[in-house]
């Protein structure tokens, strides 16, 4: 039997498009994967002392975009208590900058941390 067009179409499809389409699709995971693990590791928390207390900083490549040495929506000028739970307020907020959400913590956030609505450690 002689082989048609359409067979040979057919063929071509298997043979070569599809293992093309494959790769296309393969190559297109991999570079959004690596990318968005590169975002990730370009966003950084770093914690600092106080005179009272604990701070958080939020650095992007090699620049600082916040500076939180109290904490947020509690009264005054308290410190985190400890370098632990300023990390974790940290984190959070790094969280929702690399998922594009507003960064502000909220008072359920400041709770779940372990701290009560004056700023102390429960």
């Amino acid at each position: 039997m002689i082989p048609t067009m359409k067979m040979i179409d057919k063929d071509i499809k298997k043979r070569i498009m599809y293992p093309l389409f494959f790769v296309v699709i393969m190559s297109v995971s991999g570079y959004l994967a690596l990318d968005y693990l590169q975002s990730r590791e370009k966003v950084h928390v770093v914690t600092y002392r106080n005179k009272n207390g604990w701070g958080y900083k939020i650095k992007v490549l090699d620049r600082y975009i916040i500076n939180q040495p109290f904490i947020p929506v509690i009264q005054g000028e308290k410190q985190f208590p400890d370098r632990r739970t300023a990390k974790r307020a940290g984190n959070i907020v790094k969280k929702r900058l690399l998922n594009n959400q507003p960064p502000g913590l909220t008072m359920e956030d400041i709770e779940k941390l372990g701290i009560d609505s004056l700023g102390n450690a429960r």
